[in-house]
Order: structure tokens, then C-alpha cells, then sequence
């Protein structure tokens, strides 16, 4: 019985919420947040993220997060990134990856690389070390690290092995031969891409 009387209030809540009634939407919003529904407390962060309240938008998503809800980490985690809260990318999306969830490696490998912690990301992004944007990230932890072979090689991954995407790894590379003094390398790459 409260399941339908959520759904309802949920229901009349978004009819509200397209009509401009904020203030009626939120409170049948919350009403079917007391009744148990995660799907209002994320309908609810929307809504106030729609009417440019990202603090209360943030604690709606939290708490949603805090009930299991991947949507909300993951709206929680990319936000963290666009922040630069670099360690709270690491703490939302780090149960995912465990889980083997290859499709959220880049962001907390990223976030690695940003806060200096080069080992992690060799480690999290060989899950899904075929994705161009993680070559890029797998490239800068190897060169961070010091295995430049290693660098290079998943650089170049990106450059010859995909069409598209791999502008960071061809500019990184482009650095790399530069840097080595490595003229033939860089002449042969530049414009290769």
C-alpha cells in the first residue's frame, strides 16, 4: 500500500516539478522519500540541481548513494572529478571497479594520476586497458613511473590502434620522443594522427 501511494505522490511530484510548483513538487517528493522510494530522492536531487541548488542537490544524491544507487554514485563521482575532489572520485567509483565494473576505471585512475599516486592506476586501469581514454592514463602512470617502454607503448596503443580519441596519448607521445631527442620517431608521428 505505501508502495503505490509513493508511486503516486511521485508521479504528482513530477507533473508539479514540469509545471514550474517547486515547492508542491518537493514536498510529495519527501512524503515519498518517508514512504522508502529511492527513486524520489533521486528525482528530488534533480530537482534541485535543475533549479540550481547543487548543495541540496548534493545531499540528495548522497543519501541515494548511501541506499545503493550506482546512477547517484556515479552523478556523485563525476561530479567530484569536474571539482577536482580527486580523492572523493576514488572513494565513490573504488567499490565499482573492485566489483570488476570495467566501464568506471578511467575516472578513479585519473584521479590517481592527479593526486600522484602513479602505482594505483597501473593496477585498476589494466581492467580495461583496451579503452583509449585509460591508454592515456596507463600511459601517464607508466611515465610517471618511470618504465618508459611501458609508456610508449600504451601511448602508441592509442594512436595506431583506435580512430578516435587518442589525442591526448598522440600529444603525450609527441612530448615523449621531444623530450628523448628522438627526431625520426616524432617526424614519423607527427601529422599521423
Amino acid at each position: 500500500m505505501v508502495a503505490a501511494c509513493s508511486q503516486s505522490d511521485e508521479e504528482r511530484a513530477g507533473r508539479l516539478a514540469e509545471q514550474g510548483k517547486t515547492a508542491e513538487a518537493i514536498a510529495l517528493y519527501e512524503r515519498a522519500i518517508e514512504g522508502g522510494s529511492t527513486e524520489a530522492i533521486k528525482q528530488l536531487a534533480l530537482l534541485y540541481s535543475n533549479n540550481l541548488q547543487p548543495a541540496k542537490a548534493q545531499e540528495y544524491y548522497q543519501l541515494a548513494h548511501e541506499k545503493g544507487d550506482r546512477e547517484a554514485t556515479l552523478y556523485l563521482a563525476n561530479t567530484s572529478l569536474k571539482d577536482q575532489r580527486y580523492s572523493d572520485v576514488v572513494t565513490y567509483l573504488k567499490p565499482l571497479v573492485d566489483a570488476c565494473d570495467t566501464t568506471q576505471v578511467y575516472p578513479p585512475g585519473r584521479a590517481h594520476v592527479e593526486l600522484g599516486q602513479y602505482d594505483k592506476p597501473v593496477g585498476d586501469q589494466s581492467k580495461n586497458r583496451d579503452n583509449v581514454y585509460v591508454k592515456d592514463i596507463l600511459g601517464t602512470a607508466y611515465y610517471e613511473l618511470g618504465e618508459l617502454d611501458q609508456a610508449e607503448a600504451v601511448w602508441r596503443s592509442a594512436v595506431y590502434d583506435h580512430r578516435s580519441g587518442a589525442v591526448n596519448s598522440y600529444n603525450k607521445l609527441l612530448e615523449f620522443y621531444r623530450e628523448q631527442g628522438r627526431t625520426a620517431d616524432y617526424e614519423a608521428l607527427e601529422g599521423a594522427y
